[in-house]
């Protein structure tokens, strides 16, 4: 039946008291078995589009310092895998932790916080994150290498941040681009998202409803 958030004096008779953790389980388990595919596409798969925007920011940054300091393969493998796959996964770990059980449970009366709260999660991860991490790997396999002139860091630090201005200044507008893009992505996934839940959660009232009534109708979930 329907998931409902109340007071414990307005609770039917009837009802079954949950968790906070297993409503989260037994709204999910009901959003992943849902028959109509198109009402919960959303809720299922959206979610990895953040993963995926994560993951592309990763390998477009690394490749340009990478192509900037003149490394060609030099440590490919080991910098592509974490700073793809680090900003790949974060983005859906803590969407999925911090987003998606708010979003199931009700449990605040200010959806746009919600958004502001994913966008924010995801320019974090998706972009910030990759935009730090990725020229610092750059710097020192080029370091190591000897491919560019790298100041060190531990001894020249403002020399080092001047390089990085320097190298980033060219994508400045592609950079901001991303980040905003990212963010509205972010919120355009958790408002699907919601409104997957809140179709299901309808569509299981609208059910309870008509049992309660005796009223015979057709359903497609």
């Amino acid at each position: 039946m329907a998931l409902l958030k109340s007071k414990f004096s307005e609770m039917p008779a009837d009802a079954v008291q949950l968790t906070e953790f297993e409503a989260i389980q037994y709204q999910t388990k009901i959003m992943k078995n849902w028959k109509n595919k198109s009402d919960v596409f959303a809720f299922n798969y959206a979610t990895l589009s953040l993963s995926w925007a994560g993951a592309t920011t990763g390998m477009y940054l690394n490749n340009y310092y990478r192509n900037k300091l003149k490394l060609h393969t030099f440590g490919r493998f080991i910098s592509v895998v974490p700073m793809v796959i680090l900003p790949g996964f974060l983005p859906y770990l803590l969407h999925c932790e911090m987003i998606l059980p708010d979003l199931v449970l009700g449990s605040t009366g200010c959806p746009i916080c919600i958004e502001a709260r994913a966008s924010c999660i995801q320019a974090f991860t998706g972009f910030l994150l990759p935009a730090a991490l990725t020229p610092l790997s750059a710097f020192s396999l080029s370091h190591t290498r000897a491919t560019y002139d790298i100041p060190y860091l531990h001894k020249e630090p403002m020399k080092v941040f001047k390089l990085y201005v320097k190298l980033t200044k060219p994508i400045a507008n592609v950079m901001l681009a991303i980040v905003l893009g990212q963010m509205l992505l972010a919120s355009g996934v958790t408002y699907f998202e919601a409104k997957s839940i809140n179709t299901v959660k309808r569509k299981l009232s609208e059910l309870e409803y008509n049992l309660e009534h005796g009223i015979e109708a057709e359903y497609d979930f």
